[in-house]
């Protein structure tokens, strides 16, 4: 096994998801992802001292970042974050956009990536590294035909409460309650997540997943 695919599989132990798409400048971005759960809350946010914390990012991918940017610096690569916390928070690369070129999903209609099987609970980080394992990209569809699920399904755009969104687009991203990032009394955000919550995309994989029950025994 190269050192390119021993990286590859510790991004693979510490992430639920991992892809690399070749950057302009010759780098590779790994584009990690973690799935957001209760027990697991990536989409914590709030304000100290008017500084925008990432409370979710910190307590649960900050580890795994650190871990993963020592083991490629062992393997003699240079690895560095895409901004804090591996989330680039103004400008440069747009994760959902290199999610999709390293085919970790499909665009949604709430434009956020749909998985098959963490449908639309991953959040995405990045590093950027030396390392060649940049795998084949393809360009990032934006239309219906590009994810079947969502084909007969308007449920985030209908419950969008400023209509914020077309298919595949977020027409008025300065609307979007998710953008905003309002403060509550305690320091935290509580954001907007209704395209989020009422979005079917990844249940059916996760009500499969589970064991089914074995058969009651029956005297012989």
């Amino acid at each position: 096994m190269t050192d390119e695919e021993k990286i590859l599989t510790k991004a693979e132990e510490l992430f639920d998801v991992c892809g690399a798409t070749l950057q302009k400048d010759g780098r590779t971005l790994l584009v990690l992802g973690l799935e957001s759960t209760e027990g697991r809350n990536l989409d914590e946010f709030g304000h100290k001292a008017g500084r925008f914390i990432m409370y979710g990012f910190r307590n649960h991918a900050a580890p795994k970042l650190e871990a993963l940017i020592n083991y490629i610096h062992k393997k003699g690569f240079s690895a560095e974050l895409a901004g804090p916390y591996g989330y680039p928070l103004e400008g440069g690369i747009n994760l959902k956009e290199e999610a999709i070129h390293a085919r970790l999903g499909k665009r949604g209609k709430n434009t956020v990536v749909l998985h098959p099987k963490f449908g639309h609970r991953l959040r995405f980080m990045g590093i950027y590294t030396s390392a060649p394992i940049a795998r084949e990209t393809r360009p990032a569809g934006n239309s219906e035909t590009e994810n079947a699920i969502c084909r007969n399904c308007s449920i985030c755009i209908d419950a969008c409460p400023v209509k914020a969104l077309e298919p595949y687009r977020m027409v008025k991203p300065d609307l979007c309650l998710s953008n905003i990032s309002p403060q509550s009394a305690n320091g935290h955000s509580v954001l907007c997540d209704k395209c989020l919550k009422l979005c079917p995309a990844g249940r059916k994989a996760r009500r499969s997943s589970r064991k089914k029950p074995a058969p009651p025994k029956t005297d012989a």
